[in-house]
């Protein structure tokens, strides 16, 4: 099959660029993009794309519009969400339209891939099955009613994930069918939870087990797992289809609608928003014919939130930042030979920084805190501030620093609170590594300034979360996230 057409839409000329970066790397893809949701209907009426990356929030015709006239006249088109963020009622909107897969920002490039290539494996080839073998031992807690025979999947690569992702599209022919978001909320749980094993070079493997009305999916995990929230979000979406338990997870789904007809992406029994928490010290209680979460509801008082306005110096910051545009080419050249050991030095700080929210996650302590804020980002700002055209972002992470020494307490107390600001960390460093590429190393950006506003924003949200307090940007809040 000849190569497939990929759509990038976004407003934003940077984003499609790092967009484009990433994309490129991928076998078998002919890229191509549009400005804006109109922009992208009339490219589908001449290029026929086989699969769009849409961003949402865009001019003229917002990502919503255009993808339900895009499906309504290309069905076949599919069709990945690119959001930072997704709430219920987007959900809802995106499955009524029709969407295949989210993509969330910051964009994850592993998953990204995952996802691109695994709908790419079943457009041309239509997905290949991985060994098969007869045995009547039930793995899965949901049924013990199975045929006698399971797939087997041996993961211990990204590309062995690629591979389940083929192998489940193919299975429920999501590339022809209307909706199956549920589908990629699973290839992205698996991604997520299989991912901090892959980091250890530890084999998972998943198990395939079918009913004549179900398919259950069942993965052993060597050790306890450490939930994010984006695994929290995605564990509530699939509700009682999905069962955590140490150590192994497992997931029902029906391939026989309530109407009779086989319509492959339904959840079995789905309990929207309700997730089922297991401690160290609960055994789930579990019947082999039927897992049951009860109904949960929660009343949640109003309260009142505190508003900090952005002073006067952060606004300066942030309009320095964008005074005036210079691409990563002419910045480089005009660089003294010197600086480029400052940017070997952001690379090493970049290493650390993975390093070191491995440690906090572990080891939660004052002393660690104060180390990561004092010695990792220290070297971060210094560097940057060397660089001197970032005073935007060396100030941005000079408050983080301050802000994380400044509430120790907190984040070694509160748990929740702790590992949103973790998982915050972890998008910020991504971002930064982003930035590091397409300035220094590939010199592609239009604008080396195109982060700084999105940087100073996450550490806006940062405090948000640490203190409780929401943060008015004013003028400057208008800054997408990338």
């Amino acid at each position: 099959m000849e190569n497939l057409k990929l759509l990038i839409v976004d407003d934003v000329e940077d984003n499609r660029l790092v967009l484009r970066a990433i994309c490129r790397k991928l076998d078998g893809f002919e890229i191509f993009e549009a400005v804006d949701g109109q922009d992208a209907v009339e490219k589908c009426e001449e290029l026929r794309p086989h699969i769009i990356l849409m961003d949402i929030m865009m001019p003229r015709l917002d990502g919503f519009q255009a993808a339900k006239i895009i499906k309504d006249r290309y069905p076949d088109t599919i069709i990945m969400a690119v959001t930072a963020v997704i709430d219920p009622k987007m959900e809802a909107n995106m499955a009524q339209i029709g969407v295949a897969a989210y993509i969330r920002k910051p964009i994850d490039k592993d998953l990204l891939r995952i996802k691109l290539q695994s709908y790419a494996g079943v457009l041309s080839v239509g997905g290949d099955e991985k060994k098969m073998f007869s045995n009547n031992i039930v793995l899965n807690p949901f049924s013990e009613d199975i045929r006698s025979f399971k797939t087997i999947f041996s993961i211990h690569s990204v590309e062995a994930i690629m591979d389940f992702g083929i192998w489940i599209l193919a299975r429920f022919e999501c590339a022809h069918a209307t909706v199956c978001t549920n589908i990629d909320m699973i290839i992205e749980l698996i991604y997520e939870l299989v991912n901090q094993e892959l980091k250890n070079k530890i084999t998972v493997t998943i198990t395939i087990e079918e009913s004549f009305e179900e398919v259950f999916i069942h993965a052993s995990l060597p050790k306890k797992v450490v939930r994010t929230a984006a695994m929290e979000h995605l564990i509530c979406g699939l509700g009682s289809a999905c069962l955590i338990t140490e150590p192994m997870v497992a997931f029902r789904i029906s391939i026989i609608a309530n109407d009779g007809e086989n319509k492959g992406c339904a959840l079995a029994s789905p309990v929207p928003n309700v997730c089922e928490i297991t401690t160290a010290d609960q055994e789930p209680v579990i019947s082999k014919k039927q897992v049951v979460v009860p109904e949960i509801k929660v009343e949640v008082p109003e309260k009142s939130v505190e508003l900090r306005t952005v002073g006067a110096a952060e606004h300066q910051v942030l309009r320095e930042s964008f005074a005036e545009k210079m691409n990563a080419k002419d910045y480089v050249d005009s660089i003294d030979s010197d600086a480029f050991g400052e940017v070997s030095d952001l690379r090493e700080a970049d290493l650390e920084w993975s390093s070191w929210l491995h440690t906090l996650t572990d080891e939660p302590t004052e002393e660690n805190f104060r180390h990561f804020a004092n010695e990792v980002l220290g070297a971060y700002s210094n560097a940057i501030s060397a660089l001197y055209e970032f005073s935007g972002l060396a100030y941005a992470i000079i408050s983080l620093s301050t802000l994380i020494k400044a509430n120790t307490g907190i984040l070694i107390c509160d748990e929740v609170k702790r590992a949103k600001i973790l998982e915050f960390l972890g998008y910020f460093k991504n971002d930064l590594s982003s930035w590091i590429e397409h300035v220094f190393e590939l010199q592609d950006t239009q604008d080396i300034h195109y982060l700084d506003g999105s940087f100073f924003s996450s550490c806006m949200q940062i405090e948000s979360i640490i203190t409780g307090t929401e943060v008015d940007l004013g003028d400057e809040g208008e800054i997408e996230f990338f």
